[in-house]
């Protein structure tokens, strides 16, 4: 078997679990479906380099994260649209414009995930 059959076998069941992850971490399911992408390139690029002292899930989870932890430190600060509420001029912390138990930075996931 290729590496590149032998390396496809053993990660690809994960793929969707990945996914989720990524989708978890950044909120946005087009960034989440690049970082997976970024996650298994990494992976094949140091998969020689992979020892077998964890297991290939634990292993591309930690690649998985890192990837998302590298792009949200990269990622700039939204900018809230101006003109949602009045003159700001109350305490510290302007209003919340979503529920408390909301997420406000969370996009829909599309049904065919």
């Amino acid at each position: 078997m290729s590496d590149q059959n032998r390396f496809a076998a053993e990660t690809e069941r994960f793929r969707r679990k990945l996914f989720a992850h990524c989708y978890r971490m950044v909120g946005s399911a087009q960034d989440a479906e690049d970082l997976v992408q970024e996650t298994y390139l990494r992976a094949w690029r140091s998969d020689s380099g992979f020892d077998g002292r964890a297991s290939v899930r634990s292993w591309l989870y930690r690649i998985a994260t890192n990837v998302c932890l590298t792009a949200l430190r990269t990622r700039r600060s939204r900018v809230l649209p101006s003109g949602l509420t009045g003159p700001y001029d109350g305490p510290e912390r302007p209003p919340d414009l979503v529920a408390p138990e909301e997420v406000s930075w969370l996009e829909p996931l599309p049904d065919r995930r």
